[in-house]
This record gives C-alpha cells, structure tokens and sequence, in this order.
C-alpha cells in the first residue's frame, strides 16, 4: 500500500503532465488532473491501523460470477473479495464486460452462476432493493439515463431507490416535511450546487448530477460502494471533488470497488488492481511502484 494508505496523492500531479504509458495501460493518452481544493467531506476522520485492511475479512465476496451477453457470455468466472474500507479498482479498456459486472453485482442485472456473499450471506438471488438495504451501493456511469430522472426534482432523486419506504412514504403517501429534510441535509453535506431541492435534476451541471447520486448513494448505511466510471466527463474540480468522496467513504470503512477507465485514478486511489479482459479477470496486482507496469502487462495478455 502507497503512502497514506492509496496511491498518489493530488500535491503530486502536475497540470500539464500527460501520460502515453507503454502496453496501452493508460487506456490511450490520459490527462492527469490538476489538484484543486476539495469539498468537505461529510465522513469522520479515518482510524488507520497498521495492516487494519490487509487483516479484515472480506465483506463482499464474489465467486465463479458469470453473466450473459448477446449470442456470447458478457462475464465469465469471476472471483474477488473486498474488505471494509478497502478500494478494489479494476482497470480494463471499456467494454470488456465491466459494465455488466457492476449491474450483476447490484442486482440490476441476472447472473447466470456464481455466488456473491455479503457478510457471509449470499445475496445473488436479491433484488437491488434488498441489496441496498443490505448497504450494497451502485453508482452508475449513466448519470441522466440511468441514476436520476431529470424532470423529478432534487428531493426526489435523493430517494429515487427509496420511493415508498418509510420514513419517506407512510401507507402509500409521501411525508413532503420528511423528504424535504433528508434533502437539505444531503444537498449541504456533499455542496450540491442548485437553486433549490424541488428543482429539476436535469437542470443541473453534470458535476451537480453526480454529487446527488453521490449523496444518495453515500448515505445510510452505506456497507459496500460499486462505482462506474465516477469521474467520466466531469470538470478537474468536480473530479478531485468525487474522488476525494471516494476516498473518504473508504476510509470511513466502506468497502469500494472503483471501475474505471483512467488508470491515473485507479493508481491514485486503489489498494489493489484487477484488470479485465473479454469478460474475465485477467490478474490482480497490489498497487506499488510496478502496478503500472504489471496493469500493462495483463491488458496485452502476460500473465498474472
């Protein structure tokens, strides 16, 4: 584990720097971000131990996860584990079936084998309400098409995966007082830009959309957080804003897995490196000074 406990950190990057990585590890030219001041973060300061994550038991645990694709299998076998407070990232260029693993993992979409246990208890048959109540955590890369819908207000999509439940909804009716606070609660702790919580979601910068599906998907009782692609399409200050949640959230004892596409990200904040390839997980790496290279290596086939 690096310095800190992740990868670099934002002090160390400098805005003009550009990396065109050997093996195609970068996934194509990447920009590296310029560090800006972060927002805040909501979580309580992290209580580090030396080796605490290497000791703790896994609490997500997948194996032998496979999923189907169209005519072909879109995930074949998969097995990782993730402890609390751990950031499992996993590299892959896009569209060597990451997408697919996040949305069988948060239940959105069928498996056709495997187990995934949480806490012990497998939970490949629930749906992703049950999951989510388990404190199983999707952020999707689909901002607008997918995480909110942008004509209900901000108040709303703060609860989009919660419509019903109480203490929101009683006996079929919404409780406007309850909601309301949940979401000025949430719209100050994560700095969501907007004009007001009844305002349109899809009126909002793309950097506002993600801090709301980061404030819904941060809160509660948040166990295990999956993220796609977090920072895609986002300025360098709503970047450094979403990674340094992420990072937060890890340190607060949630377990992440982080898949992206900038390997950048994935050295700056992982403790570890899956890199995918048609579907499967080609190996995994520790993220020192050779993950760079060993990230390169599995994407052009060597082995693990």
């Amino acid at each position: 584990m690096r310095e800190g406990g992740r990868g670099r950190g934002f002090s160390q990057i400098e805005p003009a720097q550009t990396v065109a990585s050997p093996a195609g590890a970068e996934f194509g030219p990447q920009p590296i971000r310029a560090p800006t001041r972060a927002d805040p973060s909501p979580y309580p300061p992290p209580a580090r131990g030396g080796g605490t994550i290497k000791e703790s038991a896994p609490i997500l645990v997948v194996r032998g996860l496979s999923v189907p694709g169209h005519g072909a299998a879109a995930v074949t076998d998969i097995a990782l584990e993730v402890a609390p407070g751990e950031i499992l990232g996993i590299a892959g260029i896009d569209g060597n079936g990451q997408k697919q693993l996040a949305e069988a993992l948060a239940g959105q979409r069928p498996a056709s084998g495997g187990t995934v246990l949480l806490d012990g208890r497998p939970i490949e048959r629930l749906e992703v309400g049950a999951r989510r109540r388990l404190g199983l955590r999707y952020v999707t890369d689909d901002r607008l098409g997918e995480g909110t819908v942008g004509a209900f207000p901000v108040s709303l999509n703060l609860l989009l995966k919660q419509i019903g439940e109480p203490p929101f909804w009683s006996r079929g009716l919404d409780r406007p007082d309850e909601i309301d606070r949940n979401a000025r609660a949430l719209v100050a702790a994560f700095d969501v830009r907007t004009p007001g919580i009844r305002t349109p979601v899809g009126r909002l910068s793309g950097g506002n959309i993600q801090k709301v599906l980061l404030a819904r998907e941060l809160s509660g009782t948040a166990r295990v957080v999956i993220y796609s692609k977090p920072t895609y399409g986002l300025d360098v200050q709503n970047i450094v804003a979403a990674r340094r949640r992420i990072r937060d959230a890890a340190d607060a004892g949630v377990a992440t897995i982080l898949i992206s596409t900038d390997l950048e990200e994935l050295l700056e904040l992982s403790d570890r490196i899956a890199v995918m390839s048609h579907g499967r997980i080609a190996g995994t790496v520790a993220n020192d000074d050779r993950a760079r290279q060993r990230v390169g290596e599995l994407m052009i086939g060597a082995q693990p």
